[in-house]
């Protein structure tokens, strides 16, 4: 007997299912279950708690209710405050069409040779009763216009009302989108600041994704610039060198600049910017950068060619050494050699320097086997003035009259003064510095003798001293000479010689400073700010302030946009 069945029963089929199960969710299908919006407490049970009526639908929040409804969440203690409900997540919001009918008042920035093209196209069409209308499409700050008239089926061609540029693939890009975005690369402003400047002209800002594609062209391309500007710089101070008949051998100073300097147990700082200047011409130009930088916006990256240039787990403290040792290596196969090295009074220089020569003398990859190095002179200056003012606990005959503060805040300002021309005039006047270092030494000692009155030694050993023309002491405090005792003289000479002993002298022998690095570095973060992290141009920013620095920011600008375009742009 067969074996009747009916599906529609429920009763087993003896037939395979083959393929995929069919969903239940087809078009127009509509589920019969009920809706819940009740939102779930942890530690309460869904069967106490009483359903919901099947007509209540779900009402989306907007993103400031979805973010106050998560803070108040939060501040409850919920265990999983963490994630938002799902009755209580913002509805997407729906993204604008590009293609309008203009019939808003509303700014555009337009070319004039190209809205010339325009007219002449819609005057062509010779209509008697011309009732036009305009359709503009967005292409971030670009718009493209196609005019029509309803009267006589007048239909212009879609025109770009802008300057645009050849890519690698895609149709041409509008050159607008990357104007707009110069400020951000050659000056302090931020996008935002570009997008409410625009806002405030009536004219629609592009979206933040445009924006920060073309401000990553930009970057790329100034990067790119300014690395060549750098080799040309060597070769210029090399051929200057040359000229003046002197071996291609540079002075060079070095400095390093942190988004936030490094403390003793604390070290906010992921980003840090060092550079060669030299000191031979009176440009001080850039000879060479290095960055490092621990930031990358890469989800899964191995970090071979990317924005990450220094290791997250190493110390930023210790990048004076990295950025040193990379910045020596792209001045090494110039045609510069490195005669000395300025630095500020750290103390990774030094030994810095040591090694890497030390390693570069083993491969023989040098022209000159070692430098010279020296210490800023402006540091040294304020290190004189720091321990001649933190010896006020130990200098007892100041007169009573005098505030003890003040008048060693004075005497410190004073001291460091006479100091700097002291040895600025012997520098000038002595040819070696064998010479320097000796008179440099004397003129030291006979500070204090001066300061005090006796003037017997100022005509042979000090440049600076007029007592003998002018009879005044309106230099020192409240304009009279020291009235200290012997004891406390030698204890300000011997914060002099902490400075300024022999070795001191040494150190500053040829006068030099760092003040040039330490203005690149302002530039720096003048157009990267320390409240801001750039993950990924940092570099660009970085290498933005220095082909400014050397070319100028018209020339830079120019240059940047020429990069862009493929071709020379003149600018009014």
């Amino acid at each position: 007997m067969p074996f009747n069945y009916r599906k529609s029963a429920g009763n087993i089929s003896t037939r395979r299912s083959r393929g995929k199960k069919a969903t239940q969710f087809k078009l127009g299908h509509k589920p019969k279950w009920t809706t819940s919006t009740e939102i779930h407490q942890p530690g309460v049970s869904s069967a106490s708690s009483e359903a919901p009526k099947a007509s209540k639908r779900l009402v989306r929040l907007t993103d400031k209710e979805a973010r106050d409804s998560q803070f108040v969440r939060t501040t409850a203690g919920l265990a999983q405050a963490d994630t938002l409900a799902y009755t209580l997540r913002p509805k997407p919001e729906k993204e604008e069409k590009t293609d309008c009918e203009c019939d808003r008042n509303e700014n555009f920035i337009v070319n004039n040779e190209k809205m010339l093209a325009l007219i002449k196209d819609v005057h062509a069409s010779g209509c008697k009763k011309p009732n036009m209308k305009m359709k503009v499409t967005r292409a971030g700050l670009c718009v493209y216009i196609c005019v029509k008239c309803s009267y006589c089926g007048f239909n212009s061609q879609t025109l770009p009302m802008s300057d645009t540029i050849q890519t690698a693939r895609g149709p041409p890009a509008g050159f607008l989108n990357y104007l707009v975005a110069m400020p951000v690369l050659k000056s302090k402003i931020g996008m935002d600041d570009v997008a409410t400047v625009l806002t405030w002209l009536n004219i629609k800002a592009p979206c933040k994704q445009t924006f920060q594609k073309k401000f990553n062209d930009l970057g790329q391309a100034q990067t790119e610039l300014s690395d060549k500007q750098l080799e040309l710089n060597q070769d210029y101070v090399a051929n200057v060198m040359k000229k003046a008949g002197f071996e291609p051998e540079v002075d060079i100073q070095f400095d390093v600049a942190y988004t936030c300097r490094p403390q003793g147990g604390c070290e906010k700082s992921t980003q840090s910017f060092g550079a060669l200047v030299e000191h031979n011409t009176g440009q001080k130009l850039p000879l060479a950068i290095a960055m490092a930088n621990k930031h990358c916006r890469k989800r899964y990256c191995r970090h071979d060619n990317c924005s990450k240039t220094f290791a997250a787990e190493a110390s930023i403290a210790s990048s004076e050494r990295v950025l040193l040792h990379r910045s020596l290596d792209k001045v090494k196969d110039g045609p510069l050699a490195v005669r000395s090295i300025t630095t500020d009074s750290g103390t990774q220089s030094a030994k810095a320097i040591r090694d890497y020569y030390e390693l570069k003398k083993q491969t023989n990859h040098l022209k000159k086997q070692t430098a010279t190095h020296y210490k800023c002179f402006v540091h040294k200056l304020r290190a004189l003035e720091r321990h001649v003012r933190a010896a006020k606990s130990d200098i007892k005959s100041i007169p009573k009259k005098y505030n003890k503060d003040e008048y060693m805040r004075k005497l410190a300002s004073c001291l460091r003064c006479r100091v700097r021309i002291e040895l600025e005039r012997l520098r000038k006047q002595s040819c070696s510095d064998e010479l320097f270092l000796r008179s440099a030494k004397f003129a030291i000692e006979n500070i204090m003798h001066c300061f005090s009155g006796d003037h017997k030694m100022c005509k042979e050993r000090s440049r600076v001293c007029t007592y003998r023309v002018t009879s005044s002491y309106k230099h020192l405090p409240y304009g009279e000479p020291l009235a200290l005792q012997e004891s406390d003289k030698k204890i300000i000479l011997g914060n002099i010689n902490k400075t300024f002993d022999a070795t001191g002298l040494k150190e500053v022998a040829k006068l030099f400073n760092t003040n040039a690095c330490e203005s690149l570095n302002a530039s720096v973060f003048h157009y990267a700010p320390k409240t801001s992290f750039y993950a990924r141009n940092f570099a660009a920013l970085c290498h933005s302030a220095v082909h400014t620095r050397s070319m100028g920011p018209s020339k830079s600008s120019m240059k940047v946009a020429e990069k862009v375009t493929g071709k020379k742009n003149q600018f009014t």
